[in-house]
């Protein structure tokens, strides 16, 4: 929703904004947009649109009906990934955490290496993970440091708060590991796990050797001054760890930025709300609004890109990687030491179960797996919430929820759930009418 501001301009959000510059982007630079953009672009614009189709809920106990559109689900789309990212903070809660001391490791690279990564993101950013994990695992390796195999997780981001090309990992360590024999905890010294200026230049050589190696060709692109200047890498203790993960799983589901408002200027300029991460405080620049839709569109990954992962953690996860008891140990003892059972093949995913309560007249609260709102009906005594409820739920074992109307109108229970599609009828405009033309199924 547009709103005026104090000095004449107007706000909108970041969807709103593609939305809106999306026509003059492509006919300016459409010729020479890599073909992933287009596609990510083109989802994102049809995300809760008509091009999508939606639902129509319906409350047994008030009259009328509400209408959502669907959402594309995009990891790139800001509207999207709330619920995924919540989801998947509350699994590494239960999984990941240990308890001991936690640190938080992050490597960049060069300004003058940022363009390369971005020519060649599928080569070189997997091999910004593989060159990362490699350092911090053989300096923690050496019996004069650490003497002890981590247990990593990597989360990768490309950005920076000005929405610059910045990749750089951040990886959340455990303040110890196993020893070579996997048999016995090896804690870290309070408050130090490892020297980051000998891990930058370690990381240095890595990469440089497998680059080397692995893309002769790609190579001999790099500036020379690469691998003369300094790697920095940070690494600060995280406390419990609890913190740290919350951070990172703010854009495991989303790119760059939320949905947030961004301010149109008055001479035609578009103002980014930023926190300096150095001095805390709160400031701002200015950018032409193609230049704002060229930043973001250039944190596009490519297609099935792992942005997350857990190298080198056993079967890929950041506790040690043998379950087998361990002396003086933070899990010494206790059953949450094991790993968790591998679910068989044909069986449902635990968190992959529909609650759905239609209603009408809705309250915005979080968003499903599909975008879709969860709302509850303020009209009438019912006082449902479309998701969540434990008595007399309906569980829909799918992911995809446009596909759950059969399953919906099962008679395992005994009140009316009522699950409509729209048919595909096309209005005046082209796009499909949500006003007309429901079926039941």
């Amino acid at each position: 929703m547009n709103s005026a501001t104090g000095d004449g301009g107007q706000s909108l959000t970041v969807h709103q904004w593609l939305r809106q510059l999306a026509p003059d982007y492509s006919k300016r630079f459409g010729s020479s947009m890599p073909e992933r953009q287009r596609q990510v672009l083109k989802k994102i614009l049809a995300c809760r649109t008509p091009a999508l189709g939606g639902q129509l809920f319906q409350c047994p106990d008030c009259p009328g009906f509400d209408y959502r559109y669907h959402s594309c689900n995009d990891r790139h789309c800001p509207q999207c990934g709330q619920t995924d990212a919540d989801d998947w903070l509350a699994r590494q809660r239960a999984r990941l955490l240990l308890p001991t001391p936690y640190f938080l490791a992050t490597f960049t690279v060069p300004e003058e290496l940022r363009y390369f990564i971005r020519s060649h993101q599928q080569i070189a950013l997997d091999l910004l993970f593989a060159s990362s994990a490699q350092a911090l695992q053989e300096l923690a390796g050496n019996p004069r440091r650490l003497g002890a195999q981590l247990g990593l997780l990597g989360v990768l981001h490309t950005w920076s708060r000005t929405l610059i090309f910045h990749p750089h990992l951040h990886y959340l360590i455990p303040g110890g590991g196993l020893s070579p024999d996997g048999r016995r905890w090896v804690p870290a010294r309070n408050k130090f796990l490892l020297p980051v200026k000998v891990l930058g230049a370690h990381f240095r050589t890595v990469f440089k050797t497998r680059l080397q190696k692995e893309q002769p060709e790609l190579f001999a692109q790099v500036p020379a001054k690469v691998w003369k200047r300094h790697w920095n890498v940070d690494c600060r203790p995280a406390g419990s760890g609890e913190n740290a993960l919350r951070y990172l799983a703010r854009y495991v589901f989303k790119t760059a930025t939320a949905n947030r408002p961004v301010q149109l200027l008055t001479e035609g300029k578009v103002r980014w709300n930023y926190r300096e991460s150095k001095t805390g405080k709160l400031t701002s620049i200015k950018l032409e609004p193609l230049e704002f839709m060229r930043r973001f569109l250039q944190h596009i990954l490519p297609r099935s890109f792992a942005r997350v992962r857990t190298p080198h953690g056993g079967a890929g996860c950041i506790r040690p990687p043998k379950c087998a008891p361990i002396a003086c140990g933070p899990c010494c003892g206790k059953s949450r030491c094991s790993r968790p059972p591998s679910r068989k093949r044909g069986t449902r995913h635990p968190t992959r179960t529909w609650n759905h309560r239609p209603s009408l007249n809705p309250q915005p609260s979080t968003l499903n797996r599909t975008g879709a709102r969860s709302v509850r009906c303020v009209n009438g005594p019912c006082g449902w919430w479309a998701r969540g409820t434990p008595a007399g739920s309906c569980s829909i074992p799918n992911d995809r929820h446009e596909s759950a109307s059969a399953a919906c109108l099962r008679a395992t229970h005994r009140q009316a759930c009522l699950h409509f599609r729209p048919r595909r009828v096309r209005s005046s405009a082209g796009g499909l009418c949500p006003e007309v033309g429901f079926s039941r199924e």
